[in-house]
């Protein structure tokens, strides 16, 4: 799903005592009302860019639900850990919501950051963000989000009781299903396709049976995407081809690129996520350029000039490919939804289709150890 905003103008810092989490759950923690406004930014781009951030303490093994709502625009609303990585995030795109909503239960203590942003990126106007303790029932979905984001971690027979959790409470909830459960399968597929391809193969047959029951047709849409996700499960370990002309007219083949990892990023200007996305690409590629990380972007966007001026704004690290050749490779790989990352080994194989956020990292974590 595509959504246009720029992370950060200012950051608010809130704090409250840890005494207040154990008291009244419907108790607001954190309460603000405010409004996004016109940023000051001379160049274009940046200008209808809007978007504010709040620190908040949060405490390990308590859910947290965080709404924003606002009469005057569409929201999306981000959660991320003190480090710039994206832990959740919600725009209720698919029950066709102006407000947003993320339940969730750190595994650790510390300070997170909310950022709010509008689905449009011409949007302004006020927007009310509130945090409260969650109910027993949210608190209970939130326990297995933060399984989820341990799976790397668990037991084998740990591993298989959190997707019969997740299984059992998609068929369940039958028609009724909501993004939120989307959302969560879709984690859940992440972590699998690192751990256990096989378990992955099973629990995506069962997330596509689920979601194609759901009343809402845009919910019913995850499982064509877990068809998809599939699908994609015969790729990893295949390599893949991706050459053209840079936006600075150099040749680029991705074969030259042999005994590096490289992270394939097919994007846009225009997409909200993936402009979401960028400080966490620019973060993990300072860390490991120097260890033989690379980035190659393959834009979407319709304007070429907008293009090189964006990346020229934003001093981006990485080359793209001119729009042209992306769109080539961006039907013959059938990208349908942006932003589609695709994580390349050193011997030019895919490593996975989910390279971003946390997992970006994780994968390159292990991938830098194998060579030493």
């Amino acid at each position: 799903m595509l959504r246009n905003a720029l992370v950060v103008l200012f950051t608010l810092t809130v704090g409250f005592p840890e005494s207040t989490l154990a008291d009244d759950k419907d108790k607001v923690l954190f309460g603000k009302v405010d409004s996004l406004v016109e940023s000051d930014s001379k160049d274009t781009k940046l200008k209808a860019s809007r978007s504010k951030t709040y620190t908040v303490k949060l405490e390990a093994g308590v859910a947290y639900r965080i709404d924003l709502s606002s009469k005057d625009f569409d929201t999306f609303l981000r959660l991320e850990s003190s480090t710039g990585k994206e832990v959740a995030f919600n725009d209720n795109f698919a029950a066709k919501s102006l407000d947003s909503r993320i339940i969730f239960m750190p595994g650790k203590s510390g300070e997170f950051k909310l950022i709010v942003t509008a689905f449009k990126a011409a949007a302004t106007g006020n927007f009310v963000l509130e945090m409260v303790r969650a109910s027993d029932a949210e608190a209970v979905d939130a326990r297995i989000d933060n399984q989820i984001e341990t799976f790397a971690i668990l037991s084998q027979a740990d591993r298989k009781q959190v997707i019969l959790a997740v299984t059992k409470k998609l068929h369940d909830k039958g028609e009724k299903l909501a993004q939120s459960d989307g959302m969560r399968a879709f984690k859940l597929g992440m972590e699998l396709e690192i751990e256990d391809l096989k378990l992955a193969r099973e629990s995506y047959k069962e997330f596509a049976k689920a979601f194609a029951a759901a009343e809402n047709e845009r919910i019913a849409s995850f499982g064509k995407f877990f068809e998809g996700a599939l699908k994609n499960l015969d790729k990893l370990g295949k390599e893949i081809e991706i050459a053209g002309k840079t936006t600075e007219g150099k040749e680029f083949d991705l074969k030259n690129l042999k005994g590096k990892i490289v992270l394939v990023d097919f994007w846009a200007t225009w997409c909200g996520p993936c402009l979401s996305e960028i400080p966490n690409m620019v973060s993990a590629h300072k860390k490991y350029h120097g260890k033989g990380f690379e980035i190659i972007g393959l834009s979407l966007d319709r304007d070429e000039d907008k293009l090189s001026k964006f990346m020229e704004v934003r001093k981006l690290p990485w080359t793209s490919i001119n729009i042209e050749d992306s769109r080539k490779w961006a039907t013959k790989y059938e990208v349908r939804a942006i932003p589609h990352a695709v994580l390349v080994d050193r011997d030019g194989k895919v490593v996975s289709f989910r390279a971003r956020g946390p997992m970006l990292e994780r994968l390159l974590e292990r991938m830098i150890d194998v060579k030493k």
